[in-house]
């Protein structure tokens, strides 16, 4: 019953939703030996800085999945190889997909990965946001772009963190802070190219800018960024090619 009021809600016509908040737990971090074991969603108006509809769901399996990091996000194995109705929720993320300007997660292409796993979940794949492009407030008092370094700094409380529904809402808190919003979805949501930074470790503005060290390119800083806002960096960075820099590293290896 509750879906199909939830369902009601969302075709009055009234358009007023905007982004789709979407958050992703895994058994780990690689999305091609790991799984998803559970999916958010939050339908957010903008204008309005309100949850629209929220829906979350763990993602079941034919036999029980082993959570390497369940102290970490208190998914049971045991639960993921129970048979319960999950689809019907799928269905709805994807029906609220399909009608949003823009899909926003934290670490955008780790969650578009894994979402991609997920039978039965077809959202769109070429309107992503990383949320991490966003310019927040109190970002220069940070030490990085994790949700939890900008909550902490913004004064947004930390409930039950990682677990996919309640980083949904923080981060739904912490975009509600960000004067001109849409001006910085669009932002963000401009073409990137890979680029490396290059300060040397510990590389504080570096990571202070959201670049990760030894996860793109072997041993350096580097991330995904537009190409103009290169010249507005506080260190010195240059575009590169991705199998370049890694050949270039294997050879002074």
């Amino acid at each position: 019953m509750g879906i199909l009021i939830h369902l009601y809600l969302f075709n009055t016509g009234d358009h007023i939703m905007k982004i789709l908040v979407v958050d992703t737990e895994t058994t780990g971090l690689d999305p091609e030996s790991d799984k998803p074991i559970e999916v958010a969603a939050i339908l957010w108006s903008t204008s309005h800085k309100s949850i629209l509809i929220q829906v979350s769901t763990l993602i079941g399996y034919k036999q029980e999945v082993p959570n390497p990091v369940e102290p970490i996000n208190k998914i049971p194995s045991e639960l993921l190889g129970k048979s319960f109705p999950y689809q019907p929720a799928l269905k709805l993320i994807n029906q609220m997909s399909h009608s949003v300007e823009y899909i926003c997660a934290h670490n955008a292409d780790f969650d578009k990965e894994f979402c991609k796993k997920i039978v039965g979940l077809n959202v769109p794949l070429s309107n992503w946001i990383d949320t991490q492009d966003i310019r927040y407030p109190n970002s220069k008092y940070c030490q990085g772009t994790s949700l939890n370094n900008l909550a902490i700094a913004h004064g947004i409380p930390i409930v039950d963190a990682h677990r996919a529904l309640d980083d949904c809402k923080t981060l739904t808190k912490l975009l509600s802070l960000v004067p001109n919003l849409e001006e910085e979805l669009k932002r963000a949501s401009r073409p990137k190219v890979l680029v490396k930074s290059f300060e040397e470790k510990p590389g504080t503005l570096s990571k202070m800018n959201g670049f990760k060290w030894h996860s793109i390119i072997p041993y350096s800083w580097a991330k995904y960024m537009p190409k103009e806002d290169i010249a507005s960096l506080p260190f010195s960075a240059v575009q590169v090619s991705l199998e370049e820099s890694i050949n270039a590293q294997e050879r002074k290896s």
